[in-house]
């Protein structure tokens, strides 16, 4: 049975910041992405319900959380929690301090999971924007393209990185590693001045698209966590630095049966 001091709880710790917001020592910015084709969700954390019907690529929050333990469950959109088995489950630590993503989205093979990301929030230089780059789609090792020229390499599930660039519009393309076909995602970005573009690739390698959200405020060196307008779009930013994919920002995943059908 939901304890109502759960629920209780929950609203007091979450409150979502629209717009620009910084959070205190205390607290975090944490994102929910939904990540996982074909089905609409409900989400609940600590007990309580968080997000509603929650749709497939769409991003929720920043919300802001104090430091602790989070029980967040998924659940197929109208399922009774007091009697049905959640699709995924994963307890979280969020320390104090940090923007981060909880991400449901499926392994390369298509079992979904849910995963941690933190994001990079250090000050950008002058003229420069930042690219963060999740693979987080039912797909193998994949390379990410700039015009003629591949940027990152051999990169697999789960792994994620991030570059700072010169702010811009760049054109790029995801390819199965080794090839320049079939070309499985292409589109053009902006890369704002002293933005962090997260993107999420997301879906399977027949139908892969993207899950992003924007970071704004990191001019300079913040004394505090910044969090921007979050949102969805279909491109994949350019990265012009060659950097290892292996740089994984996943704290945590856990494999779960769950049906897309």
């Amino acid at each position: 049975m939901r304890k109502t001091a759960a629920l209780m709880a929950l609203l007091l710790a979450l409150s979502i910041i629209p717009g620009v917001a910084l959070a205190d020592g205390h607290t975090s910015d944490v994102r929910v992405v939904h990540g996982v084709p074909g089905l609409a969700v409900d989400v609940y954390a600590n007990g309580g319900l968080l997000l509603e019907n929650f749709q497939y690529t769409e991003v929720a929050g920043p919300l802001q959380l104090e430091e602790g333990t989070y029980d967040i469950e998924v659940f197929a959109t109208g399922a009774d929690p007091e009697v049905d088995a959640p699709a995924l489950a994963e307890s979280f630590d969020v320390p104090a301090g940090v923007s981060a993503a909880i991400v449901a989205h499926l392994e390369e093979g298509g079992t979904p999971a849910l995963s941690l990301a933190v994001d990079n929030v250090s000050a950008t230089d002058a003229g420069n924007g930042r690219v963060t780059a999740r693979h987080f789609a039912d797909a193998p090792v994949v390379d990410i393209w700039a015009g003629d020229a591949p940027l990152f390499t051999e990169v697999p599930n789960g792994a994620g990185a991030d570059a700072d660039v010169p702010a811009g519009t760049y054109p790029v393309s995801i390819v199965p590693t080794g090839a320049t076909e079939p070309v499985v995602f292409a589109a053009d970005v902006d890369i704002p001045e002293g933005s962090n573009v997260v993107v999420h690739a997301v879906g399977t390698t027949a139908d892969l698209t993207v899950a992003v959200y924007v970071i704004d405020g990191l001019h300079s060196s913040p004394s505090e966590v910044p969090s921007g307008t979050a949102g969805t779009a279909a491109a994949v930013p350019f990265v012009s630095i060659a950097l290892a994919m292996a740089g994984v920002a996943i704290l945590a995943t856990r494999k779960l049966g769950f049906s897309t059908n």
